[in-house]
C-alpha cells in the first residue's frame, strides 16, 4: 500500500508540478510573436527555474533512495551559503521582503557545499510556498550551548501540532491543513535526507507567537571547524 500510495502522490506530483509552468512558460511563448518584453522574459526565467529545481528534486531523490550520495565535505561559510541561496530563489521569493539575521563570527560547518545549497533553497522554497503574501521571511543562525542552528522562518498557516515531523517524509503533504496545498512533497524529505547524510538533523516547528512554521539546519559540534574566535576546534 505504500509503494502504491508514493506511485499516486509522484503521478500527481508530476502532472501538477509540470503542467504548471509548462502552461505560463506556452502562454509567455505565444505572447513573444506579439513583440518581446521584460514581463515575459522573467515569466519563462521564473518558471524554467521551477521547473528546473522539481527535476533536480527528483534526481536527487533517486539518488539518495540509490544510496549514491558522494559527500565533498569542506570547510563552509554558513554566511557565504545563506547569501548564495537567497541570491538564487529571488524570482520564486518575490514579493517577500527576506530578512537576514545571521550572528557575526559563526564558526566554519565542515559540510558538502552542494547539499548544503540544495537544502537552503528547498526550504526557502518552501517558505515562498506557504508564507502570506507581503509577509517577510526571515533567514537566521545563532550559535548557541554548542549548537549551530540555521532556520528559515515564515509567517503562514504553521503546522499541525504533534505532527511537525511529518512534513519530513517523501511526498506527504499533511492532509486536513493548509500545508496540504501545492509542492511535490520531495523538497523537505531531501532536505533531511541531505542533512543526515552530512552529520546534521532537521528540525520542524511552529512560531512562538504561532503565527508561522520555522525549518531549522542543526549542525552538531563535531561539524564545527572552529570557534568564535577563530581557533581550530
Amino acid at each position: 500500500r505504500e509503494r502504491d500510495r508514493l506511485r499516486q502522490a509522484l503521478l500527481s506530483s508530476v502532472s501538477h508540478d509540470l503542467r504548471t509552468p509548462l502552461t505560463s512558460v506556452m502562454a509567455a511563448a505565444a505572447e513573444l510573436h506579439r513583440g518581446v518584453t521584460p514581463q515575459l522574459i522573467d515569466t519563462i526565467e521564473t518558471e524554467a527555474a521551477r521547473l528546473n529545481r522539481f527535476v533536480g528534486n527528483l534526481l536527487d531523490m533517486a539518488r539518495v533512495e540509490a544510496g549514491a550520495l558522494r559527500l565533498r565535505l569542506e570547510p563552509t561559510d554558513l554566511t557565504d551559503a545563506v547569501a548564495g541561496a537567497v541570491h538564487d530563489t529571488k524570482r520564486v521569493l518575490e514579493g517577500h521582503a527576506i530578512e537576514l539575521d545571521v550572528a557575526p563570527n559563526l564558526p566554519l560547518v565542515r559540510v558538502d557545499p552542494q547539499l548544503l545549497h540544495h537544502c537552503l533553497l528547498n526550504l526557502l522554497d518552501n517558505a515562498g510556498r506557504y508564507a502570506d503574501p507581503g509577509t517577510p521571511i526571515v533567514v537566521r543562525a545563532e550559535h548557541r550551548f554548542g549548537l549551530l542552528r540555521l532556520s528559515v522562518i515564515d509567517q503562514g498557516p504553521g503546522l499541525p501540532p504533534g505532527r511537525e515531523k511529518e512534513v519530513f517524509e517523501t511526498f506527504r503533504r499533511l492532509e486536513g491543513s493548509d500545508r496540504a496545498i501545492g509542492g511535490t512533497g520531495l523538497g523537505l524529505a531531501i532536505v533531511k535526507a541531505f542533512a543526515e547524510a552530512m552529520g546534521m538533523s532537521v528540525e520542524a516547528s511552529n512560531r512562538e507567537d504561532l503565527t508561522g512554521a520555522r525549518f531549522s539546519l542543526c549542525f552538531p559540534v563535531a561539524l564545527l571547524v572552529r570557534d568564535t574566535d577563530g581557533a581550530d576546534l
